[in-house]
């Protein structure tokens, strides 16, 4: 009610706030006014009003034909998704799942914040230097909302089917934060994960690219009803490798360098407006993934997009059904 004042007398009407009832219960007299309250036992009133904007859009869609729109915010809360990497792409997309009221948050990395994090990585600054960065990013997502579960993990993730198990325990999607290699490596630590996830039926989104040229996807639902990471793995090694035998020779010596432990040589040449927009796409898919509200663009597909030009393809991999 207030909200409807405001508005009305920001027009110049000179109405009571009996005046607006008295009206809308005409209009519900007459069968004018779709029911839009918000009840739900799992978000609070606070929460409700949080999300009110996305769950406007998410009943917009509504592909999943909800009775109301706070069952696909439910969806979001009861989620748990697992970003492994918090460098400039797994805290961008982890702020941005975290302002959208994913439930439960679990981050594995094993790095420290370093000043030249701090002009891509969104979730530091420079009280953070020196701190690990999942406690760092923990504490930073609470800021931006309290209501969302953070699980940190000061580790990196090695190439150990145990505990990669571990850490996909109870996860809902899987965010891999960093350019995959596991299409060219054996016993990588992607590979491992794209087995167990799916094993236990759980989605995995992947992305990369650089400043100049992103690249978001794919989706594996592996769900039983579309190919694995491990179906495509033969054929993407096949398109990665040059059939110039020495400049093959040059790509396998570079992959043979160890990325997962605090010693490697990191060449991470990236921006805030590129990890931005990598994000933006990510969140979008696993909101839609998690909540079925739309359909996801990204299944089986890789979005590439050319930040110089605006130039964008679209790579699939294998159709969606």
């Amino acid at each position: 009610m207030p909200r409807i004042l405001k508005e009305l007398k920001a027009e110049h009407y000179d109405v009571t706030d009996g005046d607006v009832h008295d009206f809308v219960s005409a209009l519900a007299g007459f069968g004018l006014i779709e029911e839009s309250s918000r009840f739900s036992s799992l978000l609070s009133s606070e929460e409700i009003e949080r999300y009110d904007r996305q769950m406007l859009q998410f009943s917009l869609i509504d592909e999943d034909r909800v009775d109301n729109a706070t069952a696909y915010q439910e969806r979001l809360k009861q989620a748990r998704v697992l970003v492994l990497g918090m460098g400039g792409w797994g805290t961008w997309c982890s702020l941005l799942l975290a302002r959208s009221g994913i439930g439960t948050l679990r981050i594995v990395d094993g790095d420290d914040v370093e000043l030249s994090n701090l002009n891509r990585q969104v979730l530091y600054n420079t009280t953070d230097l020196g701190a690990r960065k999942v406690d760092a990013a923990a504490a930073n997502v609470r800021k931006h909302n309290r209501h969302v579960r953070v699980e940190p993990f000061y580790e990196f993730a090695l190439p150990d089917r145990v505990r990669l198990g571990e850490l996909l325990k109870g996860v809902t999607v899987a965010i891999l934060a960093w350019a995959s290699l596991g299409y060219y490596r054996k016993d990588s630590v992607e590979r491992i994960v794209h087995e167990i996830a799916r094993d236990r039926q759980i989605p995995v989104i992947e992305l990369g690219g650089d400043p100049l040229d992103i690249s978001v996807g794919p989706i594996y639902p592996n769900d039983g009803s579309h190919p694995s990471f491990e179906d495509l793995r033969r054929i993407s090694q096949d398109r990665f490798y040059s059939d110039d035998a020495l400049v093959r020779s040059f790509q396998e010596a570079r992959l043979k360098n160890e990325f997962a432990n605090g010693n490697r040589s990191v060449n991470a040449w990236q921006s805030s407006p590129s990890l931005a927009v990598m994000a933006g796409l990510v969140a979008d898919q696993v909101l839609k993934l998690i909540t079925k509200y739309d359909n996801c663009n990204l299944v089986g597909t890789r979005f590439h997009m050319s930040l110089r030009t605006y130039a964008t393809r679209e790579e699939v991999l294998f159709e969606q059904d």
